[in-house]
């Protein structure tokens, strides 16, 4: 049983400038493309990896990904809901060339004036997009560009080389390949040498390159790869753990049982027994995502979602205003600036 090979693809058809959308999180692999990426995370709770970082991101943070920076999600443990927003270069390029190398050295916002400012801008501006105003470019486009600057005036950021960018470009596009082959080929006996082979590099090289981007080695990240896929297979059918073995790329169901030991202290046996079937508890120690398991909403359900959305926001609003006796405001009028 192979996992599916997912390639991330950004699409920008809605506005040729931006591609906004909804999406629940479950687990996303190590990966960097080459669009800004802002994000407001409307319900529950994320995991993000971004480097060598961890961030724990609450219902209402914002957070930042640069061009070709390597990061991952988890589930925190609850159903969650992402406003996500990927923002090609020439979006702010053509207005300023120096803005081709940004990147930003904060990642994360989770409150304060700057923040309230932010998450008003950007649901303004999905608010436009998955709507159907006349000329809502121009005005989705004003808002998104408005939100730049308020990010470039209130956040630390770098402009970088050309030669540093095409290295972090070039570092990102090497990683995506690795984690590809070893997500493909995680049920056969593959060895770093393969990978270095793939990269035309040393194993040496190959080892350096996989700890500096992954923060662990090709064998713990191969191993968490099996173990994930293996934890799935014994979750949602009935394979006997021969052939989850077979299926996973254990040697033996002894590796098998270690990693059922380390992560929930019992044996795959005992797990099987004791968890519900299809029921996939949190890894304790997991280092880093190894799958891609996620739901990206439609255009139009995203733009259901959005308004029940806003009009939970317009509920609360009301209520609270008529607790505090300070009128009746639309949520439009509080988050627009």
């Amino acid at each position: 049983m192979n996992t599916p090979r997912e390639i991330e693809i950004v699409r920008h058809t809605t506005m040729n400038n931006m591609e906004i959308f909804l999406v629940e999180m479950i687990e996303r692999c190590p990966h960097g493309h080459d669009d800004l990426e802002i994000g407001l995370l409307l319900e529950g709770s994320l995991t993000l990896y971004l480097e060598q970082e961890t961030y724990r991101l609450s219902k209402g943070d914002i957070y930042l990904i640069n061009r070709y920076q390597v990061h991952s999600f988890l589930n925190a443990g609850e159903k969650n809901l992402t406003l996500a927003f990927q923002i090609p270069t020439d979006f702010y390029r053509r207005l300023n060339k120096q803005l081709t190398y940004l990147r930003f050295d904060s990642n994360v916002i989770h409150s304060g004036h700057l923040h309230n400012q932010l998450s008003g801008q950007l649901l303004a501006c999905a608010e436009l997009y998955f709507g159907d105003k006349k000329f809502r470019e121009l005005e989705c486009s004003s808002l998104l560009l408005h939100a730049l600057h308020l990010l470039l005036e209130n956040c630390p950021y770098t402009v970088t080389g050309e030669r540093e960018y095409h290295t972090a470009q070039n570092d990102v596009l090497r990683i995506n390949r690795i984690t590809e082959f070893i997500t493909e080929h995680h049920q056969d006996p593959i060895l770093l040498e393969d990978i270095a082979k793939q990269e035309h590099i040393t194993v040496c090289h190959a080892s350096h390159f996989i700890r500096k981007m992954l923060g662990i080695s090709f064998q713990e990240y191969l191993n968490n790869t099996r173990f994930d896929h293996a934890l799935r297979l014994l979750s949602q059918t009935d394979l006997s753990l021969l052939d989850i073995c077979m299926e996973s790329g254990f040697s033996s169901s002894r590796y098998l049982n270690r990693m059922f030991e380390k992560n929930f202290g019992c044996n795959a046996r005992e797990y099987r027994k004791t968890y519900p079937k299809n029921k996939i508890p949190a890894i304790k120690e997991q280092a880093l995502p190894v799958s891609n398991v996620q739901k990206r909403h439609s255009f139009e359900r995203s733009a259901f979602l959005l308004q029940s959305y806003f009009s939970l926001k317009n509920f609360r609003a009301a209520a609270d205003n008529h607790n505090t006796g300070t009128g009746n405001r639309t949520f439009r009028q509080e988050h627009r600036i």
